[in-house]
């Protein structure tokens, strides 16, 4: 059976995932990516959790197609919810706000342990904030296109966040080769914020993007 065929963005989190013992894919939807994993031999077993009874079931008809029922399990739950963690888990949590991601992070605070695989669809500074006052760094961080859109997948693990007090970007995503599109995507929307009645702290992001720019 050919392999299931993921987003960009989700093909992105696939090659970003270090191997380990178990898979907690959060929002998991038609459950692709924990098949993906586990075929590929990167985690041994995997649980797809998703808030919605909906993709749970379409998930579990995809698990059984795949012949996986042995090795990967659904869940659900919102976020984290009932899931304890353990040695050799990774955590992925694509498709979600910033803000969302982050919430699921707080109400479990074990994941600190483990590695996590973001990709926050908006409110990305958001979920920087929170890394950066909770003891998370992104250890690696890449960029994709998908539909024209550009879109950021982090490799969180406990330690040091580094990154400018705007949280733009984290160090880690500099080495990207995309990411002279990033700056410029940013500074459109703050000009086009600022330009509409923004506010003052959206014009020094502006000049901070624009100096960083000039830069590369």
């Amino acid at each position: 059976m050919t392999e299931p065929i993921l987003t960009p963005r989700l093909r992105l989190c696939a090659d970003l995932c270090p191997k380990g013992e178990r898979l907690i894919d959060v929002g998991c939807d038609h459950g692709y990516l924990a098949i993906t994993l586990v075929r590929s031999g990167k985690v041994k077993t995997a649980l797809a959790c998703d808030l919605r009874r909906g993709p749970l079931k379409n998930a579990g008809e995809n698990i059984a197609l795949y012949g996986l029922e042995g090795k990967i399990h659904t869940h659900l739950a919102d976020g984290l919810d009932g899931v304890s963690g353990g040695k050799g888990d990774v955590v992925t949590i694509c498709g979600m706000g910033g803000d969302n991601i982050a919430r699921i992070l707080e109400r479990a605070p074990w994941t600190r342990e483990s590695v996590i695989i973001a990709q926050p669809m908006t409110k990305q500074h958001r979920l920087r904030d929170f890394l950066a006052k909770n003891g998370y760094a992104v250890s690696a961080e890449r960029l994709v296109y998908e539909d024209r859109r550009l879109y950021t997948a982090m490799v969180i693990e406990k330690g040091r966040y580094e990154g400018p007090d705007s949280m733009m970007y984290s160090r880690a995503m500099e080495s990207d080769p995309l990411f002279g599109d990033w700056l410029k995507m940013l500074y459109r929307k703050y000009r086009k914020i600022y330009l509409g009645g923004g506010r003052p702290e959206d014009r020094a992001v502006m000049a901070e993007l624009e100096e960083k720019i000039k830069c590369l």
